[in-house]
């Protein structure tokens, strides 16, 4: 089996993975809806309405990948959920909108760290 960046221990996509992108949405739309109430100027109003909007696009985009891995590993997923964990489950070869899904996940989280370190002026990946 070729092991490549974007295959993965099903066991990390369930239990890191997934919560990473969860904390690092969440802080996401929280800081824009924090910056949106203190603007006053309405075209920061709306920079950061198209904000909320294409990342939750991109969030959603990412969700229904992943999604679409975990349905194609079901009998997996559920042996490492009864398991709480303790059962690694296999190294998943996604397709490529799942790879692509998973390194966007992994890459969010990243920026999203970044942001929290002050390394980064926004939580925001690519800006």
């Amino acid at each position: 089996m070729h092991r490549d960046e974007t295959s993965i221990i099903l066991n990390d996509l369930i239990y890191y993975v997934i919560p990473n992108l969860n904390s690092a949405e969440k802080l996401v739309l929280s800081t824009l809806e924090s910056l949106s109430e203190a603007a006053t100027n309405p075209l920061d109003i709306l920079k950061r309405t198209d904000q909320r909007q294409a990342f939750g696009l991109e969030t959603h985009r990412i969700r229904i990948n992943l999604e679409h891995l975990l349905n194609r590993y079901r009998t997996e997923v559920d042996a490492i959920l009864r398991s709480e964990g303790e059962y690694q489950g296999p190294v998943v070869e996604p397709d490529p909108q799942e790879a692509d899904a998973i390194r966007s996940a992994k890459e969010i989280y990243q920026h999203v760290c970044a942001f929290q370190r002050g390394e980064r002026p926004h939580p925001i990946p690519g800006r």
